[in-house]
């Protein structure tokens, strides 16, 4: 069955409300998540509306790389700096004296963490989506401090992971002990230990707002470049 025909191209002028309009279907994730971190907005729905005005656009890298360097990066980093939104869960007195930590601030030690959850180059970006494949090897226990942890179990996965298929169950243990012990301070005596989830790759509210408006803007850019914006 040969393909449907495309609809013809419009050149009648477009108006702001019109390109608002297209962006309604533009919806998020709330919670941007480890297992591949996806931040995938409907961009289906999108595509149909915006197809609907007479625009061919094919890909949606540009608003997608704008709003990870204009929205994302700066609301994780703010993360960082105000312990949380919602607030996370403060650090235990044992962990202050065993780490030596102060209280505040909460994940900032080194400043690794932050400035790994922080860069462009670890996200992935397609004409659709885009995703955090994994922080940086260096601070891969951030992952441990984004989803929680409740016991050794945890560990225990995530070295199976890393180590892959074919390590001995000896290496896996052993491997999940020095990740547990380095997720601690290097601490020796109890195994069992409990990381709070302390999330700090996630939308907020006004995240969402500010990323359909760069989707807006871009749609703009691209209604004046072939002649056809009007407010």
């Amino acid at each position: 069955m040969p393909p449907l025909p495309r609809e013809p191209i419009r050149s009648t002028p477009l108006r702001s409300h019109e390109l608002k309009f297209a962006l309604g279907g533009l919806m998020f994730h709330k919670d941007l998540v480890f297992e591949g971190w996806q931040f995938t907005p409907s961009i289906g729905l999108v595509a149909k509306d915006i197809d609907r005005l007479g625009l061919d656009i094919r890909s949606f890298k540009e608003p997608l790389t704008r709003s990870i360097k204009r929205v994302i990066i700066p609301s994780i980093r703010k993360n960082f700096e105000v312990g949380g939104r919602p607030a996370w869960e403060p650090l235990s007195e044992a962990t202050i004296k065993l780490r030596g930590y102060e209280a505040w601030p909460i994940l900032v030690r080194t400043g690794a963490l932050k400035r790994g959850a922080t860069q462009f180059n670890i996200w992935d970006v397609s004409q659709t989506s885009a995703a955090i494949r994994k922080l940086p090897d260096k601070v891969w226990y951030g992952v441990v401090h984004q989803q929680g942890s409740g016991g050794f179990g945890s560990f225990m996965s995530k070295a199976g992971k890393e180590l892959g298929k074919g390590a001995r169950a000896s290496d896996i243990v052993k491997r999940a002990y020095e990740m547990m012990d380095d997720a601690r301070g290097g601490a020796s005596g109890q195994r069992a230990v409990r990381i709070p989830q302390r999330q700090f790759v996630l939308f907020q509210e006004d995240d969402i707002d500010a990323i359909q408006l760069v989707f807006y803007e871009w749609l703009v850019e691209r209604t004046i470049a072939v002649g056809r914006f009007t407010r």
